[in-house]
């Protein structure tokens, strides 16, 4: 770890005020939530948070208060709501209390603006770890996987369906008006069917259970309809057919099933953790792990990547607050 990157005070003295233990709970959060970490800097980390229990303590506080973020704003500040005499701290001392916590709040914020963004657009969304099935206004059913989000704009010649993250399904109702759904500004056109939208990490899967869509990239490339069983990529300047599967394989995690079948460990470590409230970092090179195949069930999310783990050997370091990070197996 570079000079600058290290985090305030050194993470080797008991003796640490509790402003610079908050502080360097602060640097972890935000580095592993940022993806900032290489295999030296989480052995710093382990032993950090293994050298003092005031260590776990203050990186659980930090990382609860980004989690608990709209919670803490909505809590009500108002002086004309406390008590008389309540506010007769020096300036000094309430200042040493303000201070930090402001900084810590801040970084939360940032931390967690895009999901504050996200609930302001979207119209319906799914909690982590929930399946959820939704009517929608046309009498269509969209079943949205963990995690995922909608906002709808139908009027009276058309049904756009934006999907904002995740994945969903759709059982669509046939009537006059196109149904569509728009991912990454690419299109899936309905044409009488029932289909899954995957919204990925820089591209989109298709995958048809019934009937026929057809698929539009961004840059306005259509490929060819696609007939059940059948699906497509594409991504901001691609768009390509994937090898056909049956049908019972596309949206497993509309029965409470997660299907991995060759899946690389990193995606596969990703898949499983996204049923999981707690965070899951996987850091490293897992290029030359195998990989997974297997069935898992969505409401055993720990078993599954206990299981997973298991069958790689992979490294596991647990955080405070269930959180974890897994690390490629240690090669002799």
């Amino acid at each position: 770890m570079s000079e600058t990157s290290k985090p305030p005070g050194s993470p080797s003295d008991p003796a640490a005020p509790d402003a610079i233990l908050r502080e360097q709970a602060q640097h972890w959060v935000a580095r592993l939530a940022g993806g900032d970490v290489d295999e030296a800097q989480l052995s710093i980390l382990e032993a950090w948070l293994a050298s003092d229990q005031r260590h776990a303590l203050a990186f659980a506080r930090e990382r609860a208060l980004w989690q608990d973020l709209r919670a803490a704003f909505d809590r009500p500040t108002a002086s004309h709501d406390r008590p008389n005499g309540a506010d007769t701290l020096p300036l000094r001392r309430r200042l040493a209390w303000f201070v930090p916590a402001a900084m810590a709040a801040s970084l939360a914020f940032f931390m967690a603006l895009p999901s504050l963004m996200l609930d302001l657009r979207s119209d319906h969304r799914s909690a982590i770890g929930e399946v959820r099935s939704i009517a929608l206004p046309d009498g269509t059913t969209a079943m949205l996987d963990s995690g995922a989000a909608l906002s709808l704009d139908f009027d009276d010649k058309q049904r756009i369906v934006h999907l904002l993250a995740g994945r969903a399904w759709f059982d669509v109702r046939h009537e006059g008006r196109p149904f569509l759904v728009e991912a990454e500004r690419g299109m899936t056109r309905d044409i009488g069917t029932s289909f899954e939208v995957d919204r990925k990490e820089g591209s989109v899967e298709i995958g048809v259970t019934q009937g026929t869509v057809q698929v539009r990239s961004p840059d306005g490339m259509q490929g060819p309809p696609l007939h059940a069983g059948e699906r497509m990529r594409y991504s901001a300047s691609e768009l390509s057919a994937l090898p056909a599967v049956p049908t019972s394989q596309l949206a497993p995690w509309r029965r409470g099933e997660i299907l991995l079948d060759r899946q690389p460990v990193r995606a596969a470590i990703a898949e499983l953790a996204r049923y999981r409230s707690a965070s899951v970092w996987a850091v490293g090179d897992f290029s030359k792990e195998a990989p997974i195949s297997g069935m898992f069930l969505i409401e055993r999310p720990e078993e599954a990547l206990q299981t997973l783990v298991r069958m790689r050997q992979l490294r596991v370091i647990r955080l405070p607050g269930g959180h974890m990070i897994i690390r490629p197996a240690t090669k002799s």
